[in-house]
């Protein structure tokens, strides 16, 4: 249950432009573990051809949107869902080129270097931001919070640390699980990288809340939702720090049947 001591991800102290800087501006500690070991995890993956389609769901946690960079080279349809006011406006002023948008060039550097190319960074950006077709903003206060999302079911759904972040017990997470499934066509795929034993995590002088997870809890999690779990890998934590607590990424790949 959550610490009241701790703040919540939907709570107005919560800035995600001050989120995406801690963990994963240009030149911080945290990039190798947060940014990427997990795009690399999720290019081998779409490269490998396992994963297919035309149209992309995301929901990730603030501006933790990363992994778009090299889902743009295989999917041209992405709709990005949201419930923090804070992240909307934030995605939304960098999909616009507004100038006070965060930097995310280094993150486009990165995913061209995964494709071994030594330029071409701009072009990156403009390619995530073209496939980027809507930003939906959703009411996690609702009793079906989906039920308000008006979009097509996608071939893929990705999703990074959201549901450890925004959910407050582990009914939530199921219940959410299965709505995140109910967005996804029959025979498509849900690319989950969960953070496993996360209990907060620190923005500024703020602590936050996460529910705590351990790989056990996600599989079945999974299972019950309608999943049929292809493969799973793991993300090793290398950076330590009092700022978060987690152990490591789980990487799954699964299936709706």
């Amino acid at each position: 249950m959550a610490n009241a001591e701790h703040k919540h991800y939907h709570d107005n102290v919560y800035d995600a432009s001050s989120h995406f800087e801690t963990y994963t501006g240009a030149n911080k500690a945290f990039n190798e573990d947060v940014m990427e070991d997990i795009m690399e995890a999720v290019y081998k993956v779409l490269s490998s051809g396992s994963v297919k389609g035309d149209s992309l769901i995301d929901i990730s946690v603030g501006l933790m949107m990363f992994p778009l960079f090299v889902a743009a080279d295989h999917f041209k349809n992405i709709t990005m869902i949201e419930s923090s006011d804070s992240s909307i406006e934030s995605m939304e002023k960098w999909v616009n080129k507004d100038p006070s948008a965060v930097d995310k060039r280094h993150i486009a550097e990165f995913a061209c270097s995964l494709k071994g190319q030594s330029a071409g960074q701009e072009e990156q950006e403009d390619k995530v931001r073209n496939a980027i077709k809507h930003i939906v903003k959703w009411d996690i206060q609702d009793d079906k919070p989906m039920d308000s999302v008006v979009c097509s079911q996608a071939d893929c759904l990705f999703s990074f640390a959201y549901l450890e972040v925004v959910c407050k017990d582990r009914n939530m997470y199921l219940k959410l699980l299965k709505q995140f499934c109910s967005l996804i066509k029959t025979g498509g795929h849900l690319i989950l990288i969960a953070v496993i034993d996360l209990s907060y995590y620190i923005i500024g002088e703020h602590k936050f809340f996460t529910l705590k997870l351990d790989e056990e809890f996600v599989r079945k999690a999974l299972i019950d939702s309608g999943f049929v779990i292809k493969s799973y890998s793991r993300i090793e934590r290398k950076f330590k720090s009092p700022m978060t607590d987690y152990e490591h990424f789980g990487c799954f790949v699964a299936c709706k049947v």
